[in-house]
């Protein structure tokens, strides 16, 4: 029998996410895939599954059973073999915004758009392992995502492109305030509380294509980084995005941490 979880539990925003679908934004849909794509691989490799294959993301409470045969499971902390019949518990929380349950294997979901990804996962359902994955390497990546996570300091931005919707103090206030995440943060945008950054008044906005990573401004002035989720174009001007490198630091930040920002 292929190994299988079943869902006990699942509270908040609990999904299937691998990497994402690439490709598609000229039909308007987003990339998605994992929030914090580092953590997705260190669960997939230590559960034994190869690194960008699917996974739960958990952004709130999650409690699997084994069902019909022991499991290998992996956390981005941790690997457990899992008999028939033994439960596991897996929370997001004052650690990070998200986190991951990877099965060995993989997880099994259907192919769209060249992802396994985007779909809810719901209590009383059944979770299988893909054994088309075959095994991951464990050590893949390791260092570097270890040299990532080195830097702790200010989450990093290249300036632009919109630089004529703002007024001359925007980028300076951008740089030397500390920001909040907001509990409202989801995985289309992590919304930003703090210093207002000022616009030009009257500027016109137009549509324009869009990001991962961007930090779109509305009208009252508070930033909104777009996650995996973000529509591909909109009208809010962008005052910097978040290079890549930093993404995956930021968007594990829980609601209420304070961060900060450094253009490269």
């Amino acid at each position: 029998m292929v190994p299988r979880l079943r869902i006990v539990r699942a509270l908040g925003l609990v999904t299937i996410q691998d990497l994402g679908r690439r490709g598609w934004m000229h039909a308007a849909v987003p990339p998605g895939g994992a929030l914090v794509r580092g953590a997705l691989r260190a669960a997939n490799r230590l559960a034994g599954a190869a690194e960008g294959a699917a996974a739960i993301e958990v952004c709130g409470v999650l409690r699997v059973r084994a069902d019909g045969g022991a499991v290998v499971v992996g956390t981005p902390a941790a690997r457990v073999e899992l008999r028939d019949g033994d439960e596991l518990d897996v929370a997001s929380g004052a650690a990070t915004r998200a986190t991951y349950l990877a099965v060995r294997g993989g997880v099994d979901a259907p192919v769209v758009m060249g992802s396994r990804g985007g779909r809810v996962v719901r209590a009383g359902e059944i979770v299988a392992s893909g054994e088309a994955y075959g095994d991951g390497d464990r050590d893949r990546d390791r260092d570097r995502d270890r040299d990532r996570d080195r830097d702790r300091g200010a989450i990093r931005v290249v300036l632009g492109p919109d630089d004529d919707a703002f007024a001359t103090t925007a980028v300076a206030t951008l740089l030397q305030a500390s920001y909040r995440i907001r509990p409202d943060s989801d995985r289309v945008g992590t919304r930003l509380a703090g210093s207002p950054l000022a616009r030009i008044a009257g500027y016109v906005e137009t549509p324009r294509p869009l990001v991962r990573g961007a930090l779109e401004v509305p009208g009252d002035g508070l930033p909104i980084v777009l996650g995996p989720e973000h529509p591909t174009t909109g009208g809010y001007p962008v005052i910097a995005v978040v290079i890549d490198d930093d993404l995956d630091r930021l968007f594990a930040a829980p609601v209420t941490a304070t961060i900060r920002f450094a253009v490269v």
